[in-house]
């Protein structure tokens, strides 16, 4: 059984085309999920627009014992002596650090 009428599919290939906002909005015209009308503009042949994607973050990375190496190299110590403050928290970390850098 499909929740696709023949009044339903016959507007679709009218419409020919869908991108994310128009499969959205016939979704919520017709009760139907926008995933489910995507699924059918593939199945019908029809063509769609994929929503572009998010851009991921391009910061670097911190990583603790970076923080650390810092840390040491701020108190003037060996990174080797304060390894195991890697093991620490990050927020616990970079508020050490800050406060070694403010005194």
């Amino acid at each position: 059984m499909t929740a696709y009428t023949d009044t339903m599919t016959a507007e679709m290939t009218k419409i020919g085309s869908f991108d994310y906002d128009s499969a959205s909005e016939f979704a919520s015209r017709h009760g139907l999920s926008v995933r489910s009308v995507i699924s059918k503009c593939h199945n019908m042949g029809l063509e769609y627009t994929p929503r572009e994607k998010a851009v991921a973050k391009s910061a670097p990375r911190v990583r603790k014992s970076d923080i650390v190496a810092g840390i040491a190299a701020s108190i003037e110590v060996n990174s080797d002596v304060l390894a195991g403050l890697a093991k620490a928290d990050m927020a616990s970390l970079q508020a050490l650090a800050v406060a070694i850098e403010g005194r």
